[in-house]
């Protein structure tokens, strides 16, 4: 079963596409989905073309898939709903090592995924994010 993760262009994002990676490469006829949500236009869809460039250039053209959804405001449900789809078995997401007030004031949306989506969530600190 496939391997979901989280895009973000951030080190958090990063830490979790690598882990994400390594964990669909241990399993047999695992695949990576990269799960995506975006405003409609013309942003939104640079902003995919620079994942699927972005994602070739780290991890090759083979063993993964892009799979996206446009939110209108809400993009935590989108991103539930993506990873619904997917089949996935497991998503990856990163975080920031925050202090107690930053994980209180900024994570919700990560608070959300950990609620909602319906399968297990490793949660990976990113290399080199700041504490706030």
């Amino acid at each position: 079963m496939p391997v979901a993760v989280v895009h973000a262009d951030t080190p958090e994002g990063h830490a979790a596409l690598a882990t994400a990676a390594r964990e669909a490469a241990h399993g047999d006829g695992t695949t990576l989905v990269l799960v995506a949500v975006d405003d409609d236009g013309p942003s939104g869809q640079r902003e995919l073309e620079s994942v699927r460039t972005d994602v070739t250039a780290a991890l090759g053209a083979d063993g993964w898939e892009l799979r996206t959804a446009v939110h209108d405001g809400d993009p935590v449900g989108a991103l539930v709903d993506l990873v619904g789809r997917s089949g996935a078995e497991r998503l990856v997401v990163g975080s920031r090592d925050r202090n107690a007030l930053g994980k209180f004031l900024l994570e919700r949306r990560l608070q959300r995924l950990l609620l909602e989506v319906p399968v297990p969530v490793l949660v990976v600190k990113g290399t080199g994010a700041d504490a706030e």
